[in-house]
């Protein structure tokens, strides 16, 4: 029931910001007794606090873990995480986490966590593929703010091939 309350606060996070995560409507939307809220959590604090956790956890730790265990190229690699926030909504929260970062600095301060960590991971391909450590730090970044900001432009990329002939422009190698 825990992993409910947390599925349906990011949601209310993602349709309305921090300030739509509330206990009652959560209960309400969920069909339950705003006393089982008070089973998991001490407080809707805690809620916030269950919120960026299961985010920098499930949406970064674990789709990293997976993209790291993959015996594949750098390019099937990066189109792989591409496809897994573009397409399957890997990245689906984090506007809404990134929004909350401006009014909230503990917010703020996992989000820094978060992006050093994904950059460090996308870094690290781009590393064990050859390229130097400048050119992976600049390649990951590149590569990352490509990520956060695509479905932000609603660009075609994703039907049009161009997610595939990006991921070959940064993987290719002099």
């Amino acid at each position: 029931m825990r992993a409910q309350w947390v599925a349906a606060g990011l949601e209310a996070l993602r349709k309305g910001g921090a300030a739509e995560v509330r206990v009652e409507r959560l209960a309400a939307q969920l069909g339950i007794t705003k006393g089982s809220f008070y089973w998991h959590f001490r407080d809707r604090g805690e809620l916030l606090d269950a919120l960026l956790e299961h985010w920098a956890r499930e949406m970064t730790d674990a789709e990293f873990e997976r993209i790291e265990a993959m015996r594949a190229t750098l390019a099937e690699r990066l189109l792989a995480l591409a496809q897994d926030v573009l397409q399957k909504g890997m990245g689906r929260y984090d506007p809404a986490i990134r929004g909350w970062a401006r009014t909230d600095r503990k917010v703020a301060a996992a989000v820094a966590r978060v992006d050093r960590r994904r950059v460090f991971s996308l870094m690290s391909f781009f590393e064990e593929s050859g390229f130097s450590a400048a050119d992976a730090r600049t390649r990951a970044r590149l590569f990352y703010t490509f990520l956060l900001g695509e479905p932000q432009v609603r660009s075609p990329a994703r039907e049009s091939g161009e997610l595939e002939r990006m991921v070959a422009i940064l993987a290719y190698e002099d």
